[in-house]
């Protein structure tokens, strides 16, 4: 006898470790204009600039929701349940 999709107990299907009843959520970050996704609820100025392709000794500025902007650092943590925006800190050069 062969199972097809509709045999299956569909409940399971795409959740982590087939548990019916936990949902996988996905946060979303933007680094520069380009759309990002985490399955924490925390991450790291690291594990965000490594994902961007960004140089940890550059930075990030996060810019909040009230317009305002906050330098990140590798070591730092941020919160991404409202979703988070993150700027390439800018270098400047002498001369």
């Amino acid at each position: 006898m062969t199972r097809s999709i509709s045999d299956a107990d569909v409940t399971d299907l795409g959740r982590p470790n087939g548990n019916p009843h936990r949902l996988h959520a996905v946060y979303v970050y933007d680094v520069d204009g380009t759309i990002y996704e985490y399955d924490q609820p925390v991450i790291t100025g690291a594990q965000i600039m490594f994902a961007a392709g960004l140089d940890p000794q550059q930075g990030l500025i996060h810019i909040l929701s009230d317009g305002s902007r906050v330098t990140i650092t590798a070591a730092e943590t941020v919160n991404l349940s409202a979703g988070a925006h993150f700027k390439r800190r800018p270098r400047f050069k002498r001369g």
